[in-house]
């Protein structure tokens, strides 16, 4: 019988988390960061695509927005397959479908196929993020899941970053075989989505007990200790209604939306923003627009670092998010482009170093039948912002010339979601989840509400 977490010796927990760092965290990593270049590499070819295409800031913005329509109708759906047919085979098949329609994106004519194609692109993707955390959560015991999602995440601002150049690099192959450079990028940035889909279909095991790289006492020892079981997860229709109820899951979800919110905004339109403010043609700008990701990713190493080594989660993710919203209203109103640029970094940063505390958060706090369908809902209902943020900058882009009005719209949220942020992770703390990721008691009453939640 495997011991509990406390009385569990430290080193099978390091030899399970090495193996997995290994074996199964490259993968999804991987997956994740494909996930994002194919997602966010519009902003970088939003120039000559809007010269082809004929679109406008807005339209263009409402474009971006339409992969999240799509997200969002399938996200939960997604992850109830995910638990029925099992990871392996369900992950496998959403990068196989978002990379071949990554790569039918080469061959817009119009708006509406553009609009057609990022909702396709959505209703293929969805599920893959959500999916991938409920997956994790298979496999970590609870003080574990967030050192998992933080180097998930780490993938993310590496992913744009690099993204940002790889993209802007394979515009150099406009009018080569008489194909613009634009079209070269889904086609070439849609076959890795393919490989990766295809080799976990054949490779990744979809729970530790199928793990053959996982010795018998290892699969006992998780068995007994992760935060999500195989049985626990086993969705039905009725969880639906039962997160929907709970003011928790809700508080989660808007504030996800608010830390979202100003993310899309600036990924999607950081090119074109730099592109103005530098008067840089639209390669340079790819390269320069990398400078916020870098810088991102090496905050988040340090706060994680951070987190772990206090033990606080609230002080630091408000803090965060406070800085983000300070960082983007200075670099607006400064006038000035490398003080903008400046503000944009700082906001990027606070973001992505609360981003997987946050995750963490939601996934510990539910457990069960109700933890996929949750960390799908607060993942969705975030990500509509995808569809609100650029749209709106893209309209202040049409009617003013500049999208600052809409950045402060989008500091504004960053400042809502610090005080958000403060109170709910406040709240998970002093119920049922202490800095460590450990629970503290067997069940936390819910966010403003008798209804009991197990942790």
């Amino acid at each position: 019988m495997a011991r509990t977490i406390e009385g569990a010796p430290p080193e099978i927990e390091t030899r399970i988390y090495r193996k997995m760092t290994v074996k199964i965290l490259p993968v999804v990593m991987l997956g994740m960061f494909i996930s994002y270049i194919d997602r966010a590499n519009l902003g970088v070819i939003a120039a000559p695509l809007s010269k082809d295409l004929g679109l406008t800031a807005a339209s263009f913005g409402l474009a971006a927005g339409f992969f999240y329509i799509g997200y969002l109708l399938c996200e939960i759906p997604s992850n109830m397959f995910l638990a029925k047919v099992g990871a392996r085979i369900w992950l496998g098949r959403i990068m196989v479908s978002w990379g071949l329609v990554t790569i039918a994106m080469a061959f817009m004519q119009n708006d509406v196929s553009l609009y057609v194609l990022r909702f396709l692109l959505g209703v293929a993707e969805a599920g893959y993020s959500p999916g991938v955390a409920l997956f994790l959560a298979l496999w970590c015991p609870r003080h574990l899941l967030p050192k998992a999602y933080s180097l998930l995440n780490l993938a993310v601002p590496v992913a744009l970053c690099i993204g940002s150049v790889v993209t802007a690099s394979l515009l150099l192959l406009d009018g080569v075989g008489g194909i613009a450079g634009w079209r070269w990028v889904f086609i070439i940035e849609g076959i890795p989505a393919i490989a990766l889909g295809i080799y976990i279909f054949i490779k990744l095991p979809s729970k530790p007990a199928k793990a053959a790289w996982l010795d018998d006492e290892e699969k006992a020892y998780l068995a007994a200790n992760v935060v999500q079981t195989e049985g626990s997860a086993g969705h039905e229709l009725k969880q639906i209604p039962a997160a929907l109820r709970r003011p928790s899951v809700w508080v989660f979800a808007f504030t996800y939306f608010s830390m979202l919110i100003g993310f899309w905004s600036i990924t999607y339109f950081l090119p074109t923003i730099v592109k103005d403010q530098f008067k840089l043609n639209v390669v340079a700008s790819g390269f320069i627009a990398a400078i916020p990701w870098a810088f991102s990713a090496i905050v988040m190493f340090v706060v994680l670092r951070s987190i772990a080594r206090t033990g606080d989660r609230k002080w630091h993710l408000t803090g965060l998010m406070a800085a983000a919203a300070i960082g983007l209203g200075i670099g607006v109103a400064s006038g000035n482009p490398v003080l903008a640029l400046v503000g944009i970094s700082i906001a990027a940063a606070g973001f992505f170093g609360v981003l997987s505390t946050f995750q963490a958060a939601v996934a510990q706090v539910y457990a069960g039948a109700l933890a996929a369908v949750s960390i799908a809902l607060v993942n969705s209902v975030g990500n509509v912002s995808g569809l609100v943020g650029p749209y709106i900058l893209g309209l202040f882009k049409d009617s003013t010339g500049s999208t600052n009005g809409g950045l402060l719209i989008m500091a504004g949220f960053f400042a809502i979601a610090a005080i958000l942020v403060y109170l709910i992770i406040g709240w998970a703390d002093r119920q049922g989840i202490d800095q460590g990721g450990r629970p503290r008691r067997a069940a936390a009453t819910d966010f403003r509400s008798g209804a009991a939640t197990s942790v």
